[in-house]
C-alpha cells in the first residue's frame, strides 16, 4: 500500500499531467464581440448574420445603446470592440473619437433630403427662416451640408430641433419654411405641400451618408481576426439576403419588430454595402476612394458650424486591412 505522502505525490503529478483538469470535459467559452449603435433598420444584416449563424464560434453581441456620447465612452472603456456610425456622427465631438473605421455596411441613396417651402426660390432665401431637423440623424447633416455649400451655417436659420415626424409634419401644416427629414416623410410632404420641393437628398451626396464599422485601436491590434470574422458574416448576410429575401427580410423586420412591409419601407432609401463597394470607397494607398475625400468635408462641416469640433484626418481613421 502506498504511502499517504506517495499517494499525495501521485495524485499532483497526475494534474500536473492534465493540466490541472480533473477529467471532465470542459468547453471552452466562445469569444465575445461587442457591437454597440442606436437603433436603425439599415443594420438589420447584422441581426441576420447572427440568427444564421454567420459568425461562427464568435459570439457578436449587438447592444442598442442609443446615445453616441455614451458608446464613445464604452469604446474608450472597453466596454465595447466596436460601434457603427456614419462619419458625421462619429465625428461630432471635441475631442479625438475613438477607433477606426474598418469595413462600410450601408449609405443612404436618397433617402434623407431636404425640403423647402415654395417661398424659397434660391438656397439664400433660407436665412432667418423656421428649418426643423432631428439631431443626431443624417437629415441633418445634409441640411447642414447644403448650408455649407451655400456659404452659411445653422447660426443662419432658426433651426428647431424635432423628431422626423414632427418636422415632416409641421412643414406640411406651413410650420416650417423648410425641414431636413428621411423617406417617407420626404416624398409624403412634397405631395402634401403644394409649391414644395426637394432641393437636396443624399443621392447627390454619394459616399457621403456612410455607415461604419469603427473598431477600438486595441482590437485591431490584438484582434484583427475577429473583425475578420464579422465582416465575413455581414457578407455572407448579403449573399444570404439576394439569394433568400423570403426569408431574410422576415428575420430582420422581426429584430426590430417591424411589420415586413413597414421594414421594407424603412431601409428602400439604403443600399447595403459589400466587398465591391467598400474597395471604391475606401480606394487603394495611390488611389483613396471617396470615403477620404467626404471625411474631410465633414470635418469642415461640423466646424462651420462649431469651431471646437475636432480636426479629425481621414488618414488617421480610415483603414483599409480588412477590406480585402
Amino acid at each position: 500500500m502506498l504511502s499517504t505522502g506517495i499517494a499525495a505525490l501521485a495524485i499532483g503529478m497526475l494534474f500536473l499531467d492534465f493540466g490541472g483538469d480533473t477529467g471532465f470535459a470542459q468547453t471552452a467559452k466562445p469569444q465575445s464581440f461587442k457591437i454597440g449603435m442606436v437603433t436603425f433598420a439599415g443594420y438589420a444584416p447584422l441581426y441576420l448574420a447572427k440568427e444564421q449563424h454567420f459568425f461562427g464560434d464568435l459570439d457578436v453581441q449587438l447592444q442598442r445603446i442609443e446615445d453616441i456620447p455614451s458608446i464613445r465612452a464604452a469604446v474608450l472603456k472597453g466596454d465595447l470592440d466596436a460601434y457603427l456610425a456614419t462619419p458625421d456622427i462619429a465625428l461630432d465631438t471635441n475631442a479625438a473619437p475613438p477607433g477606426k473605421a474598418v469595413w462600410a455596411i450601408d449609405e443612404s441613396a436618397g433617402g434623407d433630403g431636404v425640403i423647402v417651402s415654395g417661398d424659397i426660390k434660391k438656397l439664400q432665401d433660407l436665412k432667418g427662416k423656421t428649418v426643423g431637423a432631428e439631431p443626431g440623424l443624417p437629415p441633418r447633416f445634409v441640411l447642414m451640408y447644403l448650408l455649407f455649400k451655400n456659404g452659411m451655417s445653422v447660426s443662419d436659420v432658426n433651426l428647431k430641433d424635432m423628431s422626423t415626424q414632427d418636422a415632416a409634419s409641421a412643414f406640411t401644416a406651413g410650420k416650417l419654411d423648410g425641414a431636413g427629414i428621411y423617406e417617407p416623410y420626404l416624398t409624403t410632404a412634397k405631395q402634401q405641400r403644394s409649391g414644395s420641393r426637394v432641393v437636396i437628398s443624399s443621392a447627390e451626396t454619394p459616399g457621403m451618408i456612410v455607415d461604419l464599422i469603427f473598431a477600438g485601436d486595441g482590437v485591431i491590434a490584438k484582434r484583427p481576426d475577429a473583425i475578420k470574422t464579422v465582416v465575413a458574416g455581414w457578407r455572407q448576410a448579403m449573399a444570404f439576403i439576394k439569394s433568400n429575401p423570403d426569408t431574410a427580410y422576415p428575420i430582420m423586420a422581426k429584430a426590430f419588430n417591424l411589420p415586413l412591409d413597414e421594414f421594407k419601407d424603412a431601409v428602400s432609401g439604403i443600399k447595403w454595402l459589400d466587398l465591391d463597394d467598400n474597395k471604391r470607397l475606401f480606394g487603394t494607398k495611390d488611389a483613396p476612394g471617396p470615403l477620404f475625400k467626404n471625411f474631410g468635408i465633414v470635418v469642415d462641416v461640423l466646424k462651420r458650424n462649431r469651431s471646437s469640433a475636432y480636426p479629425a484626418k481621414a488618414s488617421n481613421y480610415l483603414i483599409r486591412d480588412f477590406v480585402n
